[in-house]
């Protein structure tokens, strides 16, 4: 086991990706070679003004949510990205969708479905079959959401006061399954 710096503070999330680790933080997304586990090499960068920046990494594309209203990460941004990480676009992610929204949080994706966790503002579920054009399908108002894992059919939601498990079979139309509380 070896530690590797990353020269900058401010880490959000760390995402593995096969044989990549993308790196969310409050000045961009970063994204490194993870083929050697021991030794991560930085690939390439997408830099964004300062906000809070979760990230999640699929194939060929990076989903990247900036929020501005944490006095610890600043910015002026609400909004989901959506980068292009194919081939070469690695190295210098290209921007290919926005698709604002208030207080977007922790996100996870399945499919073509993404789930943007927007804290008291609740749970986006965005279509992201066309890259350039994310829409908004519904929003679940039903609890405080901060982040989300989706794991097969089940969403994992972790929630103010606890977690809530929904039904994701149907990946744009989630079903509550239950609710455990802290």
């Amino acid at each position: 086991m070896s530690e590797q710096p990353l020269g900058w503070s401010d880490v959000e999330t760390i995402f593995p990706y096969r044989d990549k680790l993308f790196v969310g933080s409050r000045s961009g997304m970063f994204v490194f070679d993870n083929s050697d586990p021991n030794k991560p090499k930085l690939q390439g960068r997408a830099q964004h003004l300062r906000a809070c920046d979760p990230v999640v990494a699929d194939n060929d594309f990076a989903y990247v949510t900036l929020r501005n209203n944490n006095i610890g990460c600043g910015g002026t941004v609400n909004q989901l990205q959506i980068y292009d990480i194919s081939g070469t676009n690695v190295l210098v992610p290209k921007i290919t969708g926005t698709l604002d929204m208030p207080e977007p949080y922790g996100l996870g994706y399945s499919g073509n479905t993404l789930y943007v966790c927007m804290g008291a503002k609740g749970l986006n579920i965005v279509n992201v079959s066309n890259k350039a054009k994310p829409v908004s399908l519904k929003i679940l108002t039903d609890s405080h959401f901060i982040d989300v894992i989706p794991y097969n059919d089940l969403l994992i939601a972790y929630i103010q006061g606890g977690i809530a498990l929904y039904d994701i079979s149907a990946p744009a139309d989630p079903k509550k399954l239950s609710t455990i509380q802290n």
